[in-house]
């Protein structure tokens, strides 16, 4: 199943944001909505209450003091005033009879009980006014009047009450309101500062993951393992970029397979021609066909050479197309690795000679034997004291060392010579691969990656280490089975 494309990645992060967005407003709008509403209960409504209520109180006392003057004093003045304030205490309690405005039945049956009591009390101090005018009579009329009156501002104070108790619950409402909002604004905030800094660093995590499936890519494809699949499988730019590598990776696998081999059917076809021209040469030189004189022998030593140069690079092709199809197997035995080098200085110092070179060799302490195909490790140690004895001054040393660690047989080849640009390390055991520092010496680049396979294919590894002016180090590992000892065999 193919990853999500940058695009698609783009959108979720977009979609993510806008839903974040979107709930924020969501409820900004639903908390607004209530504050707006408790805020107009609260002006609108138990503000206006408590007022009505503090001056319906206010409006009872006044009017019971007034009418208590005018029965006894009988003033028209006191009369007007007192009509004042009927009207202001009817029209209290009417606004406190609409509907809405009791919070409550039982605070309506408060409301509905001062109605009910106030119209008896009109009625009845109505009658007053126009019949009581003895003084024995005011007593029990004042009083009457002071009972009643009494109840009235009673349940006057009792609904005062409850609008300065609803006055106070909302209040506190508002206060937590608004401490949801902060509380939710900061989560929210939170939330979108994490999703912020998070989905980006999520992008850029995916691209770059993906750009470093494909550098691996490519490196596998620079040091010519055609075979590697980058396995990056998205819709995205960078899916379609290794998807173009991949075509072009078996594209030059195709390429690389016909070319090697044509290099192995050219070769082969070569050899035999080569070698019949070797022998011809040879016969020449011997004068089996004749006497030849010193200019005509030069010739033909000339020829032999180039001959035995081409002898070589035919041999050298041919068992590179052998390794790379495994077509090679390894005849191995048990050798102790000192005997093996020892041999070997042997046969190499007549060569080093010739050149001015010494070769100096360092020994494992006690013998180590080795699994291995001893004319194939033999050959990796030719191509590499070879090359250490042909790039290195006269006069100066090639050393060849051994060491053991972790299991493994250590050999290292050390010369003095002009060394190898850093650059070039990484290529130099590549097929066909020469350096800058060594081009223009015989060779076709094949004798580094013949040793490279035949090290690998005993299940070790092959690297160099140089510094341009000093010289360079070649080394390569076997492996050593844990149980076997001086003159022993596995156990």
């Amino acid at each position: 199943m193919k990853n999500r494309g940058l695009l698609e990645k783009l959108i979720v992060a977009y979609a993510v944001f806008v839903i974040v967005i979107l709930g924020l407003a969501v409820f900004l709008v639903y908390v607004s909505s209530r504050l707006g509403n408790v805020t107009a209960d609260i002006y609108y409504l138990d503000q206006h209450k408590r007022e009505i209520t503090e001056n319906l109180i206010n409006e009872l006392i006044s009017l019971e003091e007034t009418s208590k003057q005018y029965l006894l004093l009988q003033k028209e003045s006191y009369k007007s005033l007192i009509g004042q304030r009927e009207e202001n205490i009817t029209r209290a309690w009417e606004y406190l009879c609409l509907e809405g405005v009791c919070a409550n039945d039982e605070e309506m049956r408060a409301v509905r009980k001062g109605i009910q009591i106030w119209g008896g009390y009109l009625e009845r101090f109505h009658y007053q006014l126009g019949s009581v005018t003895d003084a024995a009579q005011l007593d029990d009329v004042f009083r009457e009047n002071s009972k009643d009156m009494d109840t009235l501002i009673k349940l006057a104070r009792s609904v005062n009450s409850a609008s300065l108790k609803a006055l106070d619950r909302k209040i506190v409402f508002l206060k937590g309101l608004g401490e949801q909002i902060r509380v939710f604004t900061w989560w929210a905030v939170s939330i979108a500062a994490t999703i912020g800094l998070i989905i980006p660093l999520l992008i850029y995590k995916s691209i770059t993951d993906d750009l470093v499936t494909i550098r691996t890519g490519i490196k596998h494809i620079a040091q010519g393992d055609f075979s590697y699949k980058i396995p990056l499988y998205s819709n995205d730019e960078l899916g379609l970029v290794a998807e173009s590598f991949n075509s072009m990776s078996r594209r030059l696998k195709e390429l690389d397979n016909m070319k090697s081999e044509f290099i192995s059917i050219v070769s082969h076809e070569l050899k035999t021609p080569l070698t019949s021209m070797r022998e011809a040469a040879n016969l020449l030189v011997e004068e089996v066909s004749g006497e030849l004189n010193e200019k005509q022998k030069r010739l033909i030593v000339i020829m032999e050479q180039g001959i035995e140069r081409l002898i070589q690079m035919t041999s050298e092709l041919l068992e590179m197309s052998k390794l790379e199809s495994g077509m090679v197997n390894l005849q191995k035995e048990f050798h102790g690795i000192n005997g093996v080098v020892a041999g070997f200085l042997a046969e190499i110092q007549h060569y080093a000679e010739n050149n001015g070179v010494s070769v100096k060799a360092g020994y494992l302490p006690e013998e180590c034997r080795v699994y291995m195909d001893k004319n194939k490790i033999l050959r990796v140690l030719t191509n590499l004291t070879h090359n250490a004895i042909k790039y290195s001054e006269k006069g100066t040393d090639v050393e060849l060392r051994l060491d053991m660690s972790n299991g493994h047989i250590i050999v290292e080849i050390e010369d003095h010579g002009k060394g190898i640009p850093e650059e070039d390390i990484p290529l130099i055991f590549e097929k066909f691969y020469q350096s800058k520092a060594t081009r223009g010496h015989s060779g076709i680049g094949l004798g580094l990656a013949i040793s490279k396979s035949i090290v690998e294919a005993h299940g070790g590894k092959i690297y160099a280490k140089s510094s341009v002016g000093k010289g360079s180090i070649f080394s390569f590992t076997l492996p050593v089975h844990p149980r076997i000892r001086s003159g022993g065999m596995p156990g």
